[in-house]
């Protein structure tokens, strides 16, 4: 396959930031919305929104599938620079290491001055390792022990388990991209990417005690159909197909909704290891999700109007797409928190609840701009003063 070199643009593309900003909102109303309705409560509305956003956590998907687009992108763009490596791991550790050590190092400073605290029922949980032995998180290993055990760990550092699959990615994919020839990588893509749901089948048969949630090996199709799709878009005669077929690819789209929309159906509400623990999910659900926000991804990005592209371009999804990262990252402890003042659980029973579920997420927001403008992004620019080939280009991730 011939792939057209190096399009870039120099700046960020807004319908990506529009893409992020939706799995980063998909995420706050799993957690927001459909996480602070008990499963005691049986009133309509409790049990309607329960319904219609229990998949809402395959936001974390949509993040798999973006970030391996963008990677592989910058990756295939890149293959054969002299600083190819050097590069591309310094500026993802300028991008990812900062605030996530800063957040992890905070964790371990308070766990010793809040402990004596732990009979309070709000702080336990943000701070409940749940044995996790807390030197996993410093090397991004922490997905294994939660695999193993079943547990996300504590609050403030549960959601970490996605930054370690991703970190594992970048291990292998920029040596992958380097050693495959452009004409193969293609077939390996989707090789890897048929061999996955293979592989969860026989984890799920033979290796039930075994959580494939939060493992590389059983979530990286999503990963590798971003990488593909970086592919496509930079193959001519593929993304000839793409923007003169969109009727077609809307079409494949929309089937991909059913099977979404099924998925939604069987999972009726339950909660997150619940529902990843069923056949349908494991199986070919966690592909299903892949293809479909990669398809959604393929048509933000070759579509020249429509309502997809259209939504993609609001500017507050472009701006929660910034801050996305440190909004992912705070955002379950800002909500354990702010209900922890009133000294309740994360929970909406009444009014003054659902007040407090909103100061958290106006506290997350707030926290996430001043974290972006001040923190992560003087860092990110700086780690984009190196080149790949020593001449000053720059690829905006």
């Amino acid at each position: 396959m011939n792939l057209t070199p190096k399009i870039k643009t120099g700046k960020r593309i807004p319908e990506l930031d529009g893409l992020r900003g939706l799995a980063v909102l998909l995420i706050l109303i799993a957690h927001y919305v459909v996480g602070s309705f008990t499963p005691d409560d049986e009133s309509i509305l409790s049990v309607s929104v329960r319904f219609i956003f229990s998949l809402a956590w395959s936001g974390v998907d949509l993040f798999f599938v973006l970030s391996g687009f963008l990677i592989g992108g910058i990756l295939i763009d890149q293959r054969g620079e002299e600083n190819y490596f050097k590069t591309f791991y310094l500026r993802r550790i300028c991008r990812i290491f900062p605030l996530y050590f800063f957040w992890l190092i905070l964790f371990v400073i308070l766990f010793v001055l809040v402990s004596p605290h732990f009979h309070q029922k709000w702080v336990l949980p943000l701070f409940d390792l749940q044995g996790i032995p807390q030197w996993l998180f410093f090397f991004f290993l922490q997905n294994f022990h939660m695999a193993e055990s079943w547990l996300f760990g504590p609050t403030w550092l549960g959601g970490t388990w996605s930054l370690a699959i991703e970190e594992q990615f970048y291990v292998l994919m920029p040596l992958i991209i380097w050693l495959m020839p452009a004409r193969k990588l293609l077939h390996l893509l989707v090789l890897l990417i048929l061999l996955v749901p293979m592989f969860r089948i026989y984890l799920y048969l033979y290796h039930p005690s075994i959580f494939q949630y939060v493992l590389l090996p059983c979530r990286v199709d999503s990963l590798l159909l971003g990488v593909l799709s970086a592919c496509l878009i930079r193959s001519k005669p593929a993304r000839h197909w793409l923007e003169t077929h969109q009727p077609r690819l809307f079409l494949i789209f929309v089937i991909l909704m059913m099977g979404v929309a099924y998925l939604t159906y069987i999972a009726k509400g339950r909660g997150v290891v619940q529902v990843t623990n069923l056949f349908e999910v494991t199986s070919w659900g966690y592909t299903c999700f892949a293809f479909f926000y990669a398809c959604l991804l393929l048509i933000t990005v070759t579509a020249k109007n429509g309502m997809i592209v259209g939504i993609m371009r609001f500017s507050i999804l472009r701006k929660l797409g910034t801050i996305a990262y440190c909004v992912y990252l705070i955002q379950g402890v800002m909500l354990v928190v702010a209900h922890g003042l009133i000294g309740k659980e994360a929970s909406i029973k009444s009014f003054s609840d659902g007040l407090m579920t909103f100061a958290a997420l106006i506290a997350t927001l707030l926290i996430a701009k001043f974290s972006w403008r001040f923190f992560e992004k003087p860092i990110v620019d700086w780690g984009h003063l190196f080149s790949y080939n020593d001449k000053n280009t720059q690829q905006v991730k």
